[in-house]
């Protein structure tokens, strides 16, 4: 069946087009990974895949909220928006009662950033999970799971994981239940021999960045892109996709204008200024000329009639326009 083009004000693209583009993403796309997570069974799956290979040990997940929304505490707070949050789940270790954050992360001008993103992420979830009058050791761990395409660190390895300690003793524990693992496709292999999932963590973060299957690849890993590649093949999706490109390009070609106009507004302020100091400094210029040639009676003809000011400016100063 033929599809019809999405026309915009500046460019066209087409069915075909828009799929090869669909095809070309890999699942840290926000768009690809939104679309991935939206069919509950689906999420589940692929959550699962994701945090058992993160965490080193099999977590069954139950349900998952993708781009979960939570709002601030108090109006004007800044609210946060969750790529896929999971709050129900079962482990091998069952005295631990956790929720889990997957975040895909893709955009570098973000580093500086992601310290105090998370710092924030994780206050806003918490908020959120002690109900009023449980006490403070029923708070379940926090654990986000963040892949990206950069290097968060600069450090060149592909494991980076932050918790809270006891900066003055570090030989004793200081448990928060928070916990931050950042996993990076390009870095040296450094993932902690304690994770006994180590080469399934590696291989998939690699393919959820690169969309590359390494050789013998495991059943996980196989198993999320046979789920990825069924989503970008559905047609739903592409049309979907157009949509989003459509909406981008007005937005763009809005900003555009947006900037435009205020540029224009502040040059031309910026050059009525200077113009106007200009004709200031000219006049001022010529009055004390006037004064100091004692052509008093010009001095006042020339403040009442603009064209034999100008007359005066060309015959007194003769470099003013």
């Amino acid at each position: 069946m033929h599809e019809k083009s999405i026309v915009t004000t500046n460019e066209i693209i087409t069915f075909e087009e828009a799929r090869n583009v669909v095809r070309s993403m890999t699942l840290i796309n926000n768009f690809l990974f939104n679309y991935v997570m939206e069919d509950e069974d689906r999420a589940k799956e692929v959550a699962s895949i994701i945090i058992s290979a993160a965490v080193g040990y099999d977590v069954i997940v139950d349900s998952v909220k993708p781009q979960k929304v939570l709002t601030g505490n108090d109006k004007g707070d800044h609210g946060i928006r969750l790529d896929a949050f999971i709050d129900n789940t079962k482990t091998q270790l069952n005295s631990v009662s956790s929720v889990y954050d997957i975040e895909m992360e893709d955009r570098e001008a973000d580093r500086k950033d992601l310290p105090k993103r998370h710092r924030y992420y994780s206050s806003m979830v918490e908020s959120k999970l002690l109900k009023s009058g449980k006490f403070y050791n029923t708070l379940p761990d926090y654990i986000s799971i963040t892949i990206l395409s950069y290097d968060p660190f600069l450090a060149g390895d592909m494991y980076y994981e932050a918790k809270t300690t006891l900066v003055t003793h570090k030989d004793i524990e200081y448990d928060d239940g928070r916990r931050y693992i950042f996993l990076y496709s390009g870095g040296n292999y450094n993932i902690p021999e304690s994770n006994t999932h180590g080469k399934k963590l590696s291989e998939m973060i690699k393919y959820i960045v690169t969309g590359k299957l390494e050789d013998n690849a495991g059943e996980d890993t196989q198993r999320l892109r046979d789920i990825v590649d069924t989503v970008k093949d559905r047609s739903e999706v592409t049309k979907n996709y157009m949509k989003e490109w459509m909406r981008q390009q007005i937005h763009d070609h809005e900003l555009t204008e947006q900037v435009t106009q205020e540029v224009t507004e502040r040059v031309t302020e910026q050059v009525t200024q200077q113009v106007t100091q200009k004709v200031t400094n000219s006049i001022n210029s010529l009055n004390t000329i006037l004064i100091s040639l004692g052509r008093i009676d010009d001095l006042e003809k020339a403040t009442k009639d603009p064209e034999y000011q100008q007359k005066l400016m060309k015959e007194l100063l003769p470099g003013s326009k």
